[in-house]
């Protein structure tokens, strides 16, 4: 009765709104068109205040950004969570052990990743090491009403920022410890599996623009950071990305060996007797079992053992180097001049 009490609140737990969800929920739409129109009212508060204040739009582009960043940041997070939420009754049916510890197991994993406490402090993080390591410092020129709404917008993004980077680090940890587990026997059959690697491939490749965005935005403030610096930081988003992807679902690939050589050794096994049923009588039904059966491990080797294809593997590639061969060209440039 205790364990199943438990389990209700953790339950209860990984499926409760997060604090980016119920920031905006008075707005009566889906979550990605209310920080949709809260980044539409954001840039468009910024207009009005430079107009007002300053006669002058310059620097227009950064309220912009900011205010995408903090919009698609914010989105993610949401749309992770909801996903995860989802996932839990598939995952269940590819785990080889009885479903209440693997659910149990799964909804305590969410609650952890999406504790509103934990999101907090993580966001709140990013904005104080953004002081301490001088990436607050922009340089941008504006009077004191633009600046403050300014600010707001900034910290905001980087409070996003850090949450996101939190749900990023304890998913990774969660997709790796999947590969502690053993699957089904049919699992490698099921389209479960490649769903996992797609759906968390979408979610790198998200991250991996908004990274893009924040790669030109520190570039093209008027106080940058030096080349070096940037390069430092911007090297730093690329690796976590890059073993955000990879390093997990190494670990996925691994367990999928493991399953895909039991069930061909089994296979094997009755592969060889039926092979010697059909030598000893060589009849039509003999033969045909063979034959069924050589069909079936033809299939069961062109099996993937990968949670995800080329296509994945190259748009994440192509999306985390690009801005680094930007900054090295740029590197390049400054050492020629």
């Amino acid at each position: 009765m205790e364990q199943q009490s438990q389990s209700h609140r953790v339950q209860s737990g990984g499926g409760r709104s997060i604090h980016f969800e119920k920031f905006l929920s008075i707005i009566p739409l889906p979550y990605y068109w209310s920080w949709a129109i809260f980044a539409a009212v954001s840039f468009l508060t910024s207009l009005y205040l430079l107009r007002s204040y300053q006669s002058s739009y310059n620097y227009a582009w950064a309220f912009l950004v900011l205010s995408i960043l903090t919009a698609m940041q914010s989105t993610g997070i949401i749309w992770a969570h909801r996903k995860m939420n989802l996932f839990r009754n598939n995952f269940v049916n590819l785990i080889e052990s009885p479903r209440v510890d693997i659910k149990r197991k799964y909804e305590e994993k969410a609650s952890d990743i999406f504790n509103d406490r934990k999101l907090f402090a993580s966001g709140m993080t990013a904005v104080i090491l953004a002081g301490l390591l001088g990436v607050s410092i922009l340089g941008f020129s504006f009077l004191l009403v633009p600046e403050m709404f300014f600010k707001i917008i900034y910290y905001s993004a980087l409070y996003t920022l850090g949450a996101g980077l939190y749900v990023m680090i304890m998913t990774a940890s969660a997709v790796h410890k999947i590969g502690h587990f053993h699957l089904n026997s049919d699992a490698l059959f099921s389209r479960d599996m490649q769903d996992i690697g797609i759906l968390y491939s979408k979610f790198t490749a998200y991250s991996a623009i908004v990274y893009i965005i924040w790669t030109f935005f520190w570039s093209s403030v008027p106080c940058r950071l030096p080349s070096q610096h940037r390069t430092l930081l911007f090297v730093f988003f690329a690796v976590i990305l890059l073993a955000y992807f990879v390093v997990p679902q190494y670990s996925i690939h691994q367990m999928m060996v493991r399953t895909k050589g039991v069930k061909t050794d089994a296979f094997l096994g009755r592969l060889k007797m039926e092979a010697e049923k059909a030598f000893k009588e060589p009849t039509d039904e003999n033969m045909q079992a063979l034959n069924d059966l050589l069909e079936i491990q033809h299939q069961l080797e062109k099996l993937s053992v990968w949670p995800f294809g080329f296509y994945e593997i190259l748009h994440i590639a192509l999306i985390t180097v690009v801005p680094l061969m930007v900054l090295t060209l740029e590197l390049m440039h400054g050492a020629l001049i």
